[in-house]
């Protein structure tokens, strides 16, 4: 008899995703913060023009979209491992019902 375990399967390819989720989001955080240097020079000349710094238009938004992901990306890792691990008890009872 053939056991399937396709929750198994898809569980790992989430969690897959789950890493690339996060990936992406700690590289959004990393490059916000690697824009500051620019953004700074930016700020400089705006404050003579009495507009809101570049900082405080792109900077917050960036870092917290990143934050946010992030925060996503674990729940949805926690998630996935969850399933992963329900699959190998169903896997572990399945074998233990024909032996």
């Amino acid at each position: 008899m053939k056991i399937g375990n396709s929750s198994a399967y898809y569980g790992q390819i989430g969690l897959q995703r789950s890493q690339e989720k996060l990936d992406s989001a700690a590289y959004k955080v990393a490059q916000a913060a690697t824009d500051v240097n620019n953004i700074s020079q930016q700020s400089a000349q705006e404050t003579a023009n009495q507009e809101a710094p570049a900082h405080e238009k792109r900077y917050g938004s960036t870092v917290q979209d990143g934050l946010i992901e992030t925060n996503s990306g674990k729940l949805e890792a926690q998630a996935n491992a969850k399933t992963i691990e329900a699959a190998d008890g169903n896997i572990g009872t399945i074998i233990n019902i024909k032996a």
